[in-house]
């Protein structure tokens, strides 16, 4: 049986099920704005906002991979590829949404432990029961490693560390030492020394694995054998490490940890309205920073490439990967500052809400966007991996994501916390919190 019978209905369907879509009362006229501030008045709407945005560029990227987070083996390499729809997919993907929404994620996560912090009296008790939080983290995101081998929840709890570490900085330093990770120095000089002094081979080295490993991988997935995918992920967790830190991608997380929280400490999402200039300035510069950036790639490895010059590693590495860099990060504050923006317009504002939920229990949709990939891509489920492209994965990834808006709601109609957030708040305390909401009651 193929298992791409089950979605040979889609294109005939899917308009009817548009349709009844439309049907169904809208996601915006749940959400009533003054239920949800009097519900957590702590809570900053528009950092719940950004974070369900940034989940949506994370499932739209991992769809167009097909939850596979890895090189493929040789014989699969184009396994996502079978049409002009799906190169066209993968490119607007490629190009607009990889390495910039998980940025926008990793920035809120600094921004939502300045919140956290703020609400505490800074003592060592906060600390340590920041650990605390940070080791069942981990705990959550080895489980989830064990499933998907591009988890970041194990990362983020690793990274949150040198945040605990390095948030007393003075201000300016703070941010001098952001930015600089975030544009990923540390590892541009990386590789410019080892390619000068003869030692960047070890990035390479591990980027192009034992084509015979590469090929076991892929296998493990499509046979459905579930001990042997445990295994395989688990030894794939030092390879995911060692890649973090060779791409820099280890010191661009943590620098938007910090970066988060220097924007907390500054206030900025809780007065958006009165910092509109620095918004609108971040946008121009972001404009002008991409098209240095863009510029500065075609005249280096344009024109290099036109006479036909190998440019040495230090550049093509180097220069090459600090560009970007720099864009990933031009590109995200773009983001970010638009839809602040927009949110802050009242004819937008509505619209914008209907993010709310699924980034108020972002931990919550982040897993189960794992959950429906494994189940559409692996063996253990439908087995799609290599069989459909690209430009279907997506789409059926952004259906999932509305539904999840919908059903976010739903939950949060009913319960304070997503059920992974209330574990993780339960175990931080180590006793039972809480979950439903109380009933309202009616006065006589």
């Amino acid at each position: 049986m193929q298992p791409i019978y089950a979605f040979a209905h889609l294109p005939t369907t899917f308009p009817a099920f548009v349709r009844r879509m439309q049907r169904i009362p809208s996601i915006i006229r749940l959400i009533n704005m003054a239920e949800l501030k009097s519900a957590d008045n702590s809570r900053i709407v528009l950092v719940d906002i950004l974070r369900g945005f940034a989940l949506l560029g994370i499932i739209a990227v991992h769809m167009a991979e097909q939850y596979y987070a890895g090189a493929p083996p040789e014989s699969h390499q184009d396994f996502n590829m079978h049409g002009l729809a799906d190169q066209i997919v993968a490119a607007f993907v490629g190009i607009l949404v990889v390495g910039k929404f998980y940025m926008i994620f990793s920035f809120l996560f600094g921004l939502s432990f300045f919140l956290q912090l703020s609400k505490s009296d800074g003592s060592a008790s906060f600390t340590i029961r920041f650990l605390w939080r940070l080791i069942i983290l981990f705990g959550i995101g080895m489980v989830h490693h064990l499933h998907y081998r591009g988890d970041i929840l194990g990362i983020y709890a690793l990274l949150g560390v040198g945040l605990l570490l390095l948030y007393r900085l003075p201000d300016k330093v703070l941010l001098l030492v952001a930015l600089l990770l975030i544009i990923d120095v540390p590892a541009a000089l990386t590789r410019v020394l080892g390619d000068l002094y003869g030692g960047s081979a070890g990035f390479e080295s591990m980027m192009s694995q034992d084509p015979s490993q590469l090929q076991s991988y892929w296998d493990i997935l499509k046979s459905g054998a579930y001990w042997p995918w445990m295994q395989a992920n688990w030894k794939e967790f030092p390879i995911k490490m060692y890649f973090q830190i060779e791409s820099g991608r280890l010191y661009i997380t943590l620098g938007l940890f910090l970066l988060g929280y220097y924007a907390g400490k500054k206030r900025i999402f809780e007065s958006p309205e009165s910092l509109k200039p620095l918004f609108k300035r971040v946008i121009r510069v972001s404009l002008w920073t991409l098209g240095i950036a863009v510029m500065t790639a075609l005249l280096v490895f344009g024109v290099a490439a036109l006479i036909h010059v190998e440019l040495p590693g230090y550049i093509s590495m180097g220069l090459g990967g600090l560009l970007y860099d720099v864009f990933n990060a031009a590109v995200s504050a773009l983001y970010v500052s638009a839809v602040t923006l927009a949110f802050l317009k009242p004819g937008e504002h509505p619209l914008l809400m209907a993010f709310y939920p699924a980034g108020r229990m972002g931990l919550t949709t982040y897993l189960m966007q794992t959950v429906m990939g494994v189940v559409v891509f692996y063996g253990i489920g439908l087995n799609q991996l290599g069989t459909m492209g690209a430009a279907w994965s997506v789409l059926i990834g952004m259906a999932f994501f509305l539904a999840q808006l919908y059903v976010s709601q739903l939950w949060l109609n009913t319960f304070r916390y997503g059920p992974v957030e209330w574990l993780w708040r339960s175990l931080t305390y180590l006793r039972l919190q809480p979950l439903s909401k109380p009933k309202k009651t009616i006065e006589v």
